[in-house]
């Protein structure tokens, strides 16, 4: 089963394609970014901090609380979608805002989730990924804090190179075939692909 779940942060532009067939949850004031973009969530789940008494009045048929202060309200809500049986989760409304925040939410991705905003979809590759896009299309990869990893098909090969944290593996782009495939030979590696192009001469 597709789920969608919102934080609170700005929703990408495309939320209502996103929500489509999915169950859509709201992470806390997720449910009021939702509500502000025209879409009913099918429950709002967290400690409740960051929902308006006026959403909550309105959605207080749909509220899941739960108080556990050792997870983010995003933990929470993505657990739940879990619970009741999806397999497919995308999170939005994930960056921005508080650095702590952004940075936490990106550990999802290492849970089989994946995290979209306006210009990205950020996923962990875990053995092997392969994508497709238009010639040109930025991509980035960064390890955390180490992996070796293998990159074909892109613009910028690699060959079992091994990446550190930092600016090395940052803005590659796909090749002229379309199609690209990472290999995370040891380590932990997220892929950013992005949806536009930024060609580097």
């Amino acid at each position: 089963m597709k789920a969608l779940v919102a934080g609170d942060r700005p929703l990408p532009a495309n939320v209502t394609k996103l929500a489509r067939d999915a169950l859509v949850v709201g992470a806390d004031g997720g449910g009021e970014r939702l509500l502000a973009a025209a879409i009913q969530p099918d429950a709002v789940v967290g400690d409740m901090d960051s929902l308006s008494a006026a959403a909550q009045e309105k959605l207080a048929n749909r509220l899941v609380r739960d108080d556990d202060p050792n997870r983010s309200d995003l933990e929470k809500a993505v657990t739940w979608t879990r619970v009741q049986g999806a397999d497919d989760i995308v999170v939005i409304g994930w960056s921005g805002g508080r650095l702590d925040h952004t940075l936490a939410a990106l550990a999802l991705a290492f849970e089989g989730v994946q995290l979209h905003d306006d210009r990205f979809r950020v996923t962990a590759v875990v053995g092997s990924a392969e994508f497709a896009a238009q010639p040109g299309t930025l991509f980035s990869l960064i390890a955390l804090p180490e992996a070796v990893v293998s990159v074909g098909g892109a613009r910028w090969e690699l060959a079992r190179e091994t990446l550190a944290i930092g600016a090395r593996g940052l803005h590659n782009e796909v090749g002229a075939g379309g199609r690209v495939r990472v290999e995370c030979h040891s380590g932990k590696l997220l892929l950013l692909e992005g949806n536009f192009r930024a060609l580097h001469d």
